[in-house]
């Protein structure tokens, strides 16, 4: 029977197992846990750690973790693991997501894996490939249920009995096709079941049901699925004949992707929407540089106009340390929004929980330290050019890594806080952020230039 264990225990047992050399000794410990258990505990540890595990089950058991873990996290893990494993993994995989393997593992690995799964498969597979990248038809099955116009309910019911498990994705729609394969119908389980018996395909269908083609974008054709309430749309071809069906879970996947990408864009991130824990320190970093330096960028020129007003050209003469507040506070208030918008994203869909809250700070910990040296060296660079004494452009250097170390730490612990205490992050954390981070880096700024600066 399979059970259940609460994260932190299994993956301190994970652990512990990483390190036995006996096959045999971790099969026996992990018999009764769930694949998907595993899976989820999986990206917390050490990729070492993970392939030692994976290599120590056997190869059905290994392709059914890494069906579940989250595809970031699984691609170093699955460009590991031997032909075995992939024949098994693929096997098993949708035949929509199976495409996605080939870019893990690369072309010529993965058309060999084609010539070990069964035929039908590897056909399917080789179809789909044919659509255009990011179209409906890459997304699609073709394993969907359907009938001629006089089939009658009797016939179709004891169809759907006997058919073996998994020959369908879904039948919760009934596709009534004619001889050349165009679509003339639709209609539901549920209809099928309360009609009478002799009742035809034909009598009960609705006609001319909304679909889409095989080339349509996928975001378009989920966002069709969405409005409508579809479990599923009917793909044609240009003539009209069908191909196959896109399930209302690819498409909430893909509309999720899209909003997910849309939400990082206005915290200032850039790249797709993977599995924070799938992410390394570096990712994160390239991930975040990019707007930070425009924003980096776009924020001197309000030093420029202090500048302006408080070296002689105004009658307004400021103090130089003020000249770079708009920077120093906007560099770490950009930060923290950011590290907000990603751990708010990751606990919403689940990808971390507050026990992980070590994890994400060690995390952020290393990132922010790069990008603060990165911002340091910038800034520094900045204050020279602008004619600033050495001192003072020090201050600057120094300052702006702490700052965004500082606002990483509390854009980091913010979220997952509000968490714990059963608020939503989003709603607290983004409007807190800024200003806490306002006050305490100018706290920061101010006291490194009373050490350094010349009394």
């Amino acid at each position: 029977m399979a059970v259940s264990l609460d994260l932190r225990t299994l993956l301190a047992r994970l652990r512990s197992l990483s390190r036995v050399r006996n096959a045999e000794v971790v099969r026996e410990e992990l018999e009764g846990i769930r694949p998907e258990d595993l899976a989820e505990v999986l990206p917390r540890l050490k990729q070492e750690e993970a392939l030692r595990l994976l290599e120590m089950l056997d190869d059905e058991t290994s392709a059914q973790v890494l069906l579940d873990v989250p595809t970031e996290s699984a691609k170093p893990l699955l460009a590991a693991q031997p032909d075995q494993t992939l024949a098994f993994y693929l096997d098993v995989l949708p035949m929509d997501d199976a495409l996605d393997l080939r870019e893990d593992i690369g072309d010529e690995r993965f058309d060999a894996l084609l010539e070990v799964i069964p035929k039908e498969d590897a056909q399917e597979i080789r179809r789909l490939l044919a659509y255009p990248e990011g179209s409906v038809g890459r997304s699609m099955t073709e394993d969907f249920f359907e009938v001629a116009p006089d089939a009658d309910m009797a016939s179709i019911l004891t169809d759907i009995r006997l058919a073996p498990e998994g020959k369908y994705e879904t039948v919760n729609d009934i596709y009534v096709l004619d001889v050349d394969r165009h679509l003339l119908g639709v209609f539901s389980l549920r209809q099928a079941i309360r009609a009478s018996l002799d009742s035809t395909s034909r009598e009960i269908m609705v006609p001319d049901p909304i679909t889409v083609e095989a080339d349509t974008p996928a975001e378009d054709a989920a966002r069709l699925v969405a409005r409508y309430g579809f479990y599923a749309m009917p793909v044609l071809d240009e003539r009209g004949r069908m191909l196959g069906i896109f399930t209302v879970d690819d498409a909430q996947e893909i509309v999720t992707e899209a909003d997910t990408e849309d939400v990082l864009k206005l915290g200032a991130v850039t790249g797709g929407v993977e599995s924070y824990l799938s992410l390394n320190p570096w990712q994160l970093v390239k991930r975040r540089v990019p707007w930070l330096l425009a924003l980096f960028v776009a924020e001197t020129l309000t030093g420029y106009v202090l500048r302006y007003y408080g070296q002689g050209n105004g009658d307004l003469p400021l103090n130089p340390l003020t000249f770079f507040i708009p920077l120093l506070i906007g560099a770490g208030g950009n930060s923290g929004s950011q590290v907000t918008t990603t751990i708010t994203r990751a606990l919403a869909l689940n990808e971390i929980t507050p026990g992980d809250w070590w994890l994400v700070m060690r995390r952020e910990f290393v990132t922010a330290v790069c990008i603060g040296l990165l911002l340091g060296t910038v800034g520094t660079l900045r204050a020279l050019a602008w004619g600033t004494d050495w001192h003072l452009s020090a201050v600057v250097g120094l300052a702006l890594p702490a700052i965004v170390v500082w606002a990483t730490t509390v854009g980091s612990l913010l979220p997952i806080g509000a968490k714990r205490l059963g608020l939503d992050p989003a709603v607290m954390s983004a409007p807190f952020i800024t200003t806490f981070v306002d006050a305490t880096g100018l706290v920061i700024y101010f006291e490194i230039a009373r050490l350094i600066l010349p009394r």
